[in-house]
């Protein structure tokens, strides 16, 4: 029958175990607290870009409004002293000929 030798861990190893290891406790911990920190500044943008759309809606909505003949209107009669015209256009029909020739 053979003798088994037990085998001898040396400290060295152990050191180098436990100094392996809490490297990784240490790189996990950091990953999890650096998702935390860019979950909550990805919330922050995106409450930050719903402020915004709404502020440009509400933007949007105020210069249609603004811009509406009924709102123009008073302004370009009053100011601008501009009216509607009275008469209808005339139609003017050129033919090419005469085109040809006031291009000469």
């Amino acid at each position: 029958m053979k003798k088994t030798k037990t085998r001898k861990i040396s400290l060295f190893n152990v050191v180098i175990m436990i100094f392996f290891g809490s490297a990784v406790i240490v790189f996990f911990v950091y990953n999890i607290i650096k998702v935390n920190s860019l979950a909550m500044e990805n919330d922050t943008l995106k409450t930050e870009l719903n402020r915004i759309v709404t502020v440009n809606n509400k933007l949007q909505t105020e210069i249609e409004r603004l811009s509406s003949f009924d709102n123009i209107k008073p302004a370009a009669v009053d100011v601008l002293g501009l009216n509607m015209p009275t008469l209808k256009p005339k139609r003017i029909t050129i033919g090419k000929s005469e085109i040809e020739e006031l291009a000469k």
